[in-house]
């Protein structure tokens, strides 16, 4: 008899704005993989009323049992205070050690790049933004701004840019344009349910160690 596969629960990040298509047609190609899937857009996690919206979201972090980040030049509206759901979301899957993936724009890749270069040696010859240039491309400056600085703290986190590159590990996030790249970025993770198993096994093993 062939062994019964488990309920895979992964957690969709909770990116939304201006992504909401694209974000209902990966929830669909994972429920088509055979995936429970959480994510807030979709409806699909659990809401008690009694908590806040992040606190909900970072409950559904601790239910599921992979976590898909997607990070988006657009740091999004669900901020409460000085926190933002999707970083929170993030801190908290990392924090946690659940098996994870990312999923980064080019923007905020080519961004980084690119705000690297706009900082000029100071009198001390500290590094310093050039806050001229960064208003003239109107970064940073407005709420509505076409890309949004803080994007770049997500994914410096996610490759643990503040640890030395031969220190690192599990900071992989790979690079997309369009659809079509994400969508084959998960099905190469997702598609196979036994690699994806035994990557929740070694987990649970050393949960109970």
């Amino acid at each position: 008899m062939a062994k019964k596969k488990r309920d895979i629960k992964i957690m969709v990040g909770s990116t939304v704005y201006g992504f909401e298509d694209q974000l209902s047609q990966i929830v669909a190609q994972l429920q088509l993989l055979g995936y429970t899937v959480l994510n807030s857009h979709n409806g699909s996690i659990k809401v008690n009323p009694k908590l806040s919206s992040l606190e909900n979201c970072l409950k559904a972090v601790e239910e599921c049992d992979l976590f898909l980040g997607i990070i988006r030049p657009y740091y999004g509206t669900g901020n409460i205070g000085e926190k933002n759901i999707t970083f929170e979301e993030i801190k908290k899957a990392i924090e946690l050690k659940k098996p994870y993936w990312f999923l980064v724009h080019r923007d905020v890749t080519f961004g980084r790049l690119l705000l690297g270069k706009l900082r000029l040696k100071n009198e001390s010859g500290l590094i310093e933004k050039n806050d001229d240039l960064y208003k003239k491309l109107g970064v940073g400056v407005a709420k509505n701004s076409f890309f949004d600085e803080r994007t770049i703290e997500i994914y410096n986190y996610v490759i643990e840019n503040h640890i030395p590159v031969t220190l690192r590990n599990g900071n992989w996030a790979q690079e997309f344009y369009r659809l079509d790249e994400m969508m084959t970025y998960i099905n190469t993770q997702f598609s196979d349910k036994d690699f994806v198993e035994s990557i929740i096994s070694v987990k649970e093993t050393k949960d109970a160690e």
